[in-house]
């Protein structure tokens, strides 16, 4: 039982310290590269945040942190797109936004999670 209990909070531990070394890429990429405003897009961090601490929990995913970041990262992305796929008949003014669209949510992830790598040291541990 204490294993289980060890398992969790490590995995607690290592979901939090994710989000908290992500979290300010994160508001840029959805403000900056996808246009949200600021308001929705900490609506969309929150949300995007519950739906990374479920994922970590299911059975079969990877536990390193490279690999929960990636899925944090692809994850934004894919919701950054589909906030102006739902925005039907508008297009983004920006030209950083019309980019990001472009290229699509795949590129822009990578683009992403090199720039956290970058910024954070690329030794992330595992």
């Amino acid at each position: 039982m204490a294993t289980e209990m060890e398992q969790g909070f490590s995995r607690e531990r290592r979901v939090r310290s994710i989000i908290s070394r992500a979290s300010e890429l994160i508001e840029s990429t959805l403000t900056q590269d996808y246009g949200v405003p600021r308001e929705e897009a900490g609506r969309l961090e929150e949300e995007l945040f519950t739906w990374f601490d479920r994922l970590s929990r299911r059975p079969g995913v990877p536990e390193s942190r490279k690999m929960l970041q990636s899925h944090l990262i692809s994850m934004t992305c894919k919701v950054g797109h589909v906030y102006w796929s739902g925005r039907v008949g508008e297009s983004p003014a920006d030209e950083r936004v019309r980019r990001a669209l472009a290229l699509g949510p795949e590129i822009i992830a990578i683009e992403v999670e090199k720039q956290l790598d970058a910024t954070n040291g690329s030794d992330v541990n595992p």
